[in-house]
């Protein structure tokens, strides 16, 4: 299960003959149904079978052919607080520009996002659907009082794509009182604005990844980011005055762009002086490559930044450019001495000045490894 339509599951049945199921959907409901619905008796694979005919949102073997129920959207709100009692939570971190030194707790208030994005796994599931917010708050209830948790990620694919929603659960937030609660997000330039931002500070938000990936239009295009350039700035100035931090994303090898083209995205990025930033180099996860392209290795899951095949532009000569590039991204923006001289301002500000430093030598470590293109396990 997992990243699926109803069509790539029945191809994967189809090139798998040792798989006899495939579910899709959100996982956390088709999975839940299919073991309630499996029999008791029979040979698993009929009881299988038996199973998914029951569930809406799987693909099933029946003789020759194949059947399928279509999935249906969840109720949300029914879904119950993980047990993150059984997950050893203190294991996992996130990246230091991230992580509010304290373990963080994800929470998904939404699911799916109706941007087109070609190389985002996302895309896989376009319709946004969202909890209310009675259901979200009622987690983070469960997660303060159960757990102890005072850092939250809301890990939407895209935060604030409904305002009215984001601003209703601001309110609820801060009439909550809870003065040790933050909480940080995933969001786009052109979904913010200085109302929302400064009401999603007042209710504990520190920290913002905007997924910007270029700033060069045609590779926007290329690579249907649906994003106007115009909106990064003024964004990131905006999550400044509210007191937000920033990390941009970019991603390196869009169809459409060239290495000039990245170099400009970068000296951009510079210029905006975004709290942080992260590279990646661009695989994708497809048997062709888009036009105007190639890619340059096969399948991987180990390497560089997401699985699939690294993919670059017909600009681009090989994976040592895209690397090298990535590496040169890293070096100009953390390596500025007016960086380095307003993160140690920032932290001679801090309120917890112990905590926020070893936050600043891991992420100070972690982007001199990326710099100098050590792999990053």
């Amino acid at each position: 299960y997992g990243r699926l339509d109803a069509a790539h599951a029945e191809g994967a049945l189809a090139e798998l003959p040792a798989i006899s199921v495939c579910l899709f959907g959100e996982p956390d409901v088709t999975v839940s149904a299919w073991v309630a619905a499996l029999p008791g008796e029979g040979d698993a694979e009929s009881r299988e079978a038996l199973a998914a005919a029951q569930v809406d949102g799987a693909v099933w073997r029946a003789d020759e052919l194949f059947a399928s129920r279509p999935a249906v959207p969840p109720e949300l709100d029914e879904s119950p607080v993980p047990a993150w009692d059984l997950v050893p939570i203190g294991s996992y971190a996130f990246s230091p520009h991230q992580q509010a030194a304290d373990l963080v707790y994800p929470v998904l208030a939404s699911r799916g996002c109706p941007y087109p994005c070609f190389y985002c796994e996302v895309r896989a599931r376009p319709r946004y659907i969202a909890r209310s917010v009675d259901s979200v708050i009622t987690e983070l209830r469960a997660l303060r009082d159960r757990f102890g948790a005072r850092s939250v990620f809301m890990a939407d694919p895209t935060f604030a794509i409904d305002k009215a929603w984001t601003l209703e659960f601001c309110d609820r937030l801060l009439a909550l009182g809870w003065g040790d609660f933050r909480w940080s997000c995933m969001s786009r330039t052109d979904r913010v604005d200085d109302e929302l931002l400064q009401a999603m500070a007042e209710a504990g938000c520190w920290n913002i990844l905007f997924g910007i990936e270029s700033l060069n239009p045609d590779a926007l295009e290329g690579a249907s980011k649906a994003l106007d350039p115009a909106t990064v700035a003024p964004a990131i100035a905006a999550a400044k005055r509210a007191g937000i931090e920033t990390i941009a994303s970019v991603m390196i090898g869009l169809p459409g762009d060239t290495p000039a083209g990245v170099e400009r995205t970068v000296d951009q990025i510079i210029a905006m002086e975004p709290d942080f930033a992260q590279f990646f180099v661009l695989q994708i996860d497809a048997e062709e490559a888009p036009d105007g392209g190639r890619f340059l290795s096969d399948w991987t899951g180990a390497k560089h930044d997401f699985w699939g095949k690294v993919y670059a532009p017909e600009s681009f000569d090989d994976v040592a450019q895209l690397e090298a590039l990535r590496r040169r991204a890293f070096r100009r923006f953390y390596l500025r001495p007016r960086y380095v001289k307003g993160r140690l301002v920032a932290l001679a500000r801090s309120g917890e000045p112990v905590a926020q430093l070893t936050r600043a030598a891991r992420g100070g470590l972690l982007a001199l490894r990326m710099a100098a293109g050590q792999r990053i396990g």
